[in-house]
């Protein structure tokens, strides 16, 4: 073990090596510190989903694990800080700056009772169970005194990745050329499916009402059962190329569903077809070799659960499936993109077969089988598609051109991804559920969805049958669409925060059930084009009442330049007037009730 003292951080790097043939070193818990008690209000951030805080954790119980990297695991650092109400706190940032991202326990621990929690990182290393293994740590470990709060943890984050990280892409002038223009543009997405009858004549209605291009994820395209039969997705459903093409002269552009990562064990209804003597010797196997298995809702014919084995991606008959499969979609029914889930969601399976080539257990082995497969098929595809796939795992970042965040439906969360990734991927759909408070919780899910960057909705179309929701919708959406070049060419600035009795708003999301989430009834979020010189702060109203606030503002925050500033209001309607106002400034505002709007800013 190294560290190297700077005069803010220590950098740790780690090694274990020369044991016994006798022994095996099995997992590394490296770094494990325990926080004292920062006072009432304190917070911790931690990477499930955009990222989340957690306050008062030293007075109750609380537990977070998660294997890095997948969907609830998504980077790799976490915080403590006594910072609140406005004030810069002071803490801890602990990251693990690690190129490769190799696989890793996350761990935020309290305990109450000692008030104190505990933050930890366990590593499961290369060659699990083979005798006289050994381990280092690629990159460093970092803790740093921290100013501030989970933004400015999330720049020290954004600073490393966009030097080290393997995963992070190459930006033509601040932007991703490799994805197409289409796609960075795009602001709504609906989803939905079955036949075309079912789907298409709907998602038509929809991109009408809306007036901007819209995407369409279409799930349950081919014949077989969804979560079944996998991945035998052709032939498609009778009327599937056509309705493609209507939906594209309508201004819609079409994501099928496939999946990444899952081969189903009774591959044609009940019979094993082509899992045995196909799939298997490509499968995820435990340590007594045997493949691991999942089960979701699917249902066999005598209501049995469908099992379903994760793939190695690093075997070729993986990649080469996957990529058959896109390719065929691209090629033959000319989509616009294809949807390949879980790549980004589920963690790595800690494979030990040895016939695979790669590391027993733990490493990084797992991304780069995925990293080679992706690869081969952007080399392989049309030039004007785009790739996704489900949730927002970083190691995928510069494979695929969106991320759906679906998933981003936690109290407390915060845009921290979006801080380190905004303009580099395209973050797109929530699930839009809601129990009694479904209308609340729909305004909260795309008020959020607007200040944090993503592309609106992911939801269905019949949502036009409801009109206050779909006004509320529409408003959100064409709002984005002004602004659409600050989320593909900018970066995430720190959203502003308004002084003054803030009302809070609370609904039931229905995540998983009853869920309730807690929020500022307005919403406030900002994002700049540095190039330019220009900043956008976006303000969105969620409740049913005004409310009033003040918001300080000082544009030097900001990179702004100049002694003025010149303040173009953008609403619904579109651009309003422009006024000048001093570079620094406090001003009382009122926001009237379920309403977006947005102030775009340059200095002169």
């Amino acid at each position: 073990m190294e560290a190297t003292l700077q005069p803010d951080a220590i950098h740790w790097s780690l090694g274990i090596g020369h044991s016994s043939p006798d022994w095996s070193v099995l997992r590394v818990t490296f770094p494990q510190l325990a926080i004292a008690d920062l006072g009432e209000g304190a917070e911790v951030f931690f990477p499930r989903g955009p990222g989340e805080v957690q306050r008062d954790l030293w007075r109750r119980s609380f537990t977070y694990r998660s294997l890095y990297p997948n969907g609830w695991a998504t980077m790799q650092f976490v915080a403590a800080y006594d910072g609140q109400d406005g004030r810069r706190g002071t803490g801890i940032y602990v990251g693990v700056h690690d190129p490769n991202g190799s696989a890793k326990d996350i761990v935020v621990r309290s305990e109450p009772e000692n008030r104190r929690v505990v933050l930890a990182f366990e590593h499961p290393i290369p060659n699990m169970g083979v005798g006289g293994n050994e381990f280092r740590l690629a990159g460093k470990i970092v803790w740093r005194l921290l100013r501030g709060d989970w933004f400015d943890a999330a720049m020290i984050y954004k600073a490393w990745v966009r030097k080290k990280a393997k995963w992070f892409p190459k930006l033509g002038k601040g932007e991703r050329t490799d994805t197409p223009l289409w796609m960075r543009e795009l602001c709504l997405w609906s989803v939905g499916g079955g036949a075309p009858s079912e789907c298409v004549p709907i998602v038509k209605e929809f991109a009408e009402f809306m007036s901007v291009p819209v995407g369409f994820h279409w799930y349950n395209w081919h014949v077989i059962p969804f979560d079944n039969d996998y991945p035998h997705y052709f032939p498609p459903k009778e009327g599937f190329a056509e309705g493609v093409q209507e939906l594209q002269k309508a201004g819609v552009f079409i994501m099928p569903y496939i999946n990444g990562r899952l081969w189903d064990t009774c591959d044609k209804g009940m019979e094993d077809w082509q899992f045995s003597k196909v799939a298997l010797p490509a499968a995820a196997k435990r340590e007594d070799g045997t493949p691991y298995t999942e089960t979701y809702g699917s249902k066999e014919a005598d209501s049995s659960p469908v099992r379903l084995a994760p793939m190695c991606p690093t075997t070729r008959l993986w990649q080469s499936k996957v990529r058959e499969i896109v390719l065929r979609l691209f090629n033959e029914f000319v989509v616009n993109s294809v949807y390949i889930d879980q790549v980004a969601a589920a963690p790595p399976a800690l494979c030990f077969d040895k016939t695979h080539g790669h590391p027993l257990g733990g490493g990084f082995w797992w991304n780069e089988g995925y990293w080679q497969m992706l690869d081969a098929i952007r080399k392989a595809m049309p030039k004007d598609r785009a790739l996704t796939t489900e949730c927002n795992s970083e190691p995928f970042v510069r494979w695929f051109d969106g991320y759906l965040t679906w998933h981003w439906q936690h109290d407390g969360q915060v845009p921290a991804f979006p801080a380190v990734y905004g303009g580099a991927i395209q973050m797109f759909g929530r699930a839009y559920r809601g129990g009694a408070t479904k209308d609340l919780a729909l305004r909260m899910k795309a008020g959020q969805q607007l200040v944090f960057g993503e592309q609106i909705g992911w939801i269905n179309p019949n949502i036009l049958r409801e009109k206050d929701n779909a006004e509320f919708l529409r408003q959100v959406v064409r709002l984005r669409w002004q602004l659409r070049r600050y989320f593909y060419a900018g970066e995430m600035a720190r959203p502003p925060k308004l002084i003054g009795a803030i009302p809070k708003v609370r609904s039931d999301w229905q995540w998983a059930g009853e869920w309730w989430v807690e929020t500022d009834a307005v919403l406030t979020g900002a994002w700049r084009l540095q190039r330019d010189g220009k900043l956008a702060l976006l303000f969105v109203n969620v409740s049913d009442e005004p409310v009033k606030a003040i918001l300080p503002f000082n544009g030097k925050d900001y990179g702004l330049k100049g002694k003025r500033l010149r303040v173009t209001t953008l609403a619904r309607q579109g651009r309003g007037e422009t006024v000048t106002a001093p570079m620094s400034f406090r001003r009382q505002l009122t926001f009237p009730p379920r309403t977006a709007f947005a102030w775009e800013m340059e200095g002169f």
